[in-house]
């Protein structure tokens, strides 16, 4: 994947990650959201060597929904600014 089309894929990565965001904060899992999170990491950026660093915060994302509890959307939230970040590193890199 060249650089461009990298930078492309992250930031509908990032727009879907802020979009899931703006669900948590009004108590919304959306599980549509998070289908696409892991479509679009399985399409292209997991597989992508300067994206290794994005596994684990979108790993972290997904564990963060995965038991009913009081704070999951606390949690979830926290989990997507970390991903966000990590998200916004890798395209800082890219130029």
């Amino acid at each position: 994947m060249n650089d461009l089309d990298l930078v492309r894929s992250l930031r509908r990565l990032r727009r879907t990650v802020d979009m899931l965001q703006t669900d948590l904060r009004h108590e919304h899992l959306n599980d549509r959201l998070l289908a696409d999170i892991e479509t679009r990491m399985e399409h292209g950026i997991a597989t992508e060597p300067r994206c290794a660093d994005l596994r684990g915060p979108v790993d972290a994302l997904r564990e963060s929904t995965l038991t009913p509890r009081p704070e999951i959307f606390a949690d979830t939230i926290r989990a997507c600014e970390r991903l966000k970040d990590a998200i916004e590193d890798v395209t800082s890199r890219l130029g």
